[in-house]
């Protein structure tokens, strides 16, 4: 064989080659659903388009839904063969559609992508786990956390940068900070509110869960948010209204976060989804910490947390799933972006970087990363606790005593529990 037929022959083989691996490199789309419809959702697409330029060979599309229809969506998709490829739930959620089959385990991805226990948050990689199968991921954790008027704090004579740590401490700084100001002979600045409605269950959480409370037994059949624990904890909210009177009556969701925007408000709890909003807000002179140790007992902190999940496809694609695999990864890793929309990220890698300490309102809240509270997660936990919702506003307006309400509540729940 000729010198030249070899070169040629060596050319085809090369071309060949050439060809079959790059037929072999699968360029992989994957449809992203989400419910990131406010600020949030800009600081995600940002994420996104970040991914999608490092790797073009997976190109990620983002459809937000609002979290009002996000879920009926993803049930009936799922059957219908029009699912997203990933998504993302509320933990609180997970076990109530991994139970329906609605989602595929992640187990093989995780262990694919070298992600383990160690590289999270403890409670939060826990958290994602039912049956023994973990069918979500932790992006953040997002705790209930304190606001507070640093102005407000001064002209009360209180240190603005030292906030109160425990029930005796608030009780001082709520009572000294709700005046009347202009002498109409009613307050228009108060030391906290609690309002009627959102995000009162998590406030009553964190007071129950510092006294020590168990909200359902072990097997998670029974409810027991009417113990004594209970009882204290929403007596003391209903008190600090109509007896210690740091609060209004009757606070309509939102009243409590306008409040503080107009620096009316000394003490604001919500969520640390709230923390861009109040950044923003011009003039308004305010810091954000961990909340303090209402209950009784210890230290404790209501957090939920979005999650990474694959909802399951009628023919699942290997090549989808290891792509979302490596979209989890990679967002995950590079959270400190997602942590500036208002989250804690779950990434232990971002949460103890230099970068993300050097947030200083961030850094703050992360201090009670040790002894947040994430829901009991079994599969009618949401409609479990609906009752309580419903027991905690009846006594905040003063319609039912503690006590009748979470008695209420209590029965309701275990008939849900107990129905099959």
């Amino acid at each position: 064989m000729s010198r030249k037929v070899l070169v040629v022959l060596s050319c085809v083989l090369l071309l060949t080659f050439a060809l079959s691996s790059s037929a072999s490199a699968k360029k992989v789309s994957l449809n992203f659903w989400n419910g990131f419809t406010g600020p949030d959702g800009r600081f995600m697409q940002k994420l996104v388009d970040q991914f999608n330029a490092d790797h073009p060979d997976i190109q990620v599309k983002m459809n937000v839904i609002p979290w009002g229809d996000y879920y009926n969506k993803i049930v009936t998709a799922v059957p219908a063969g029009k699912a997203p490829d990933i998504g993302i739930m509320h933990l609180d959620r997970i076990t109530e559609f991994a139970s329906r089959g609605v989602l595929h385990p992640l187990d093989v991805e995780m262990l694919r992508q070298g992600l383990r226990s160690d590289d999270f948050v403890e409670t939060v990689w826990k958290a994602g786990l039912w049956e023994g199968k973990r069918y979500g991921a932790p992006l953040d954790i997002h705790p209930l956390t304190m606001y507070w008027n640093r102005q407000i704090f001064k002209e009360a004579g209180f240190d603005p940068d030292d906030p109160p740590e425990n029930r005796a401490e608030f009780m001082d700084y709520a009572k000294k900070t709700t005046i009347d100001k202009d002498g109409e002979g009613k307050n228009d600045q108060w030391g906290t509110m609690w309002s009627v409605g959102w995000p009162n269950f998590f406030c009553w959480w964190v007071v129950f869960f510092g006294n020590d409370g168990k909200l359902f037994s072990e097997d998670n059949s029974k409810c027991l948010a009417n113990s004594p624990e209970g009882v204290e904890a929403l007596q003391f909210l209903v008190d600090n209204i109509y007896v210690d009177k740091i609060s209004p009556p009757n606070v309509q969701i939102d009243a409590d976060i306008d409040a503080f925007k107009r620096g009316e408000l000394a003490m604001e709890f919500n969520g640390i989804w709230m923390l861009t909003a109040y950044m923003e807000q011009p003039g308004l002179d305010f810091f954000a910490g961990p909340v303090p140790q209402l209950g009784m007992v210890k230290k404790a902190a209501w957090a939920g947390s979005h999650n990474f999940v694959i909802p399951r496809q009628r023919k699942p694609d290997p090549d989808k799933i290891r792509a979302a695999g490596e979209f989890i990864n990679w967002i995950t890793s590079h959270s400190l972006e997602w942590a500036k929309a208002g989250q804690l990220p779950a990434r232990l890698s971002v949460l103890n970087s230099p970068e993300f300490q050097a947030l200083e309102y961030h850094a703050s809240i992360a201090k009670m990363a040790s002894y947040v509270v994430f829901p009991p997660l079994f599969p009618k936990y949401g409609e479990a606790i609906g009752p309580i919702w419903d027991a905690i506003n009846l006594a905040l307006l003063g319609k039912k005593t503690a006590e009748e309400a979470l008695n209420e509540a209590v029965d309701r729940s275990n008939k849900i529990l107990a129905a099959p």
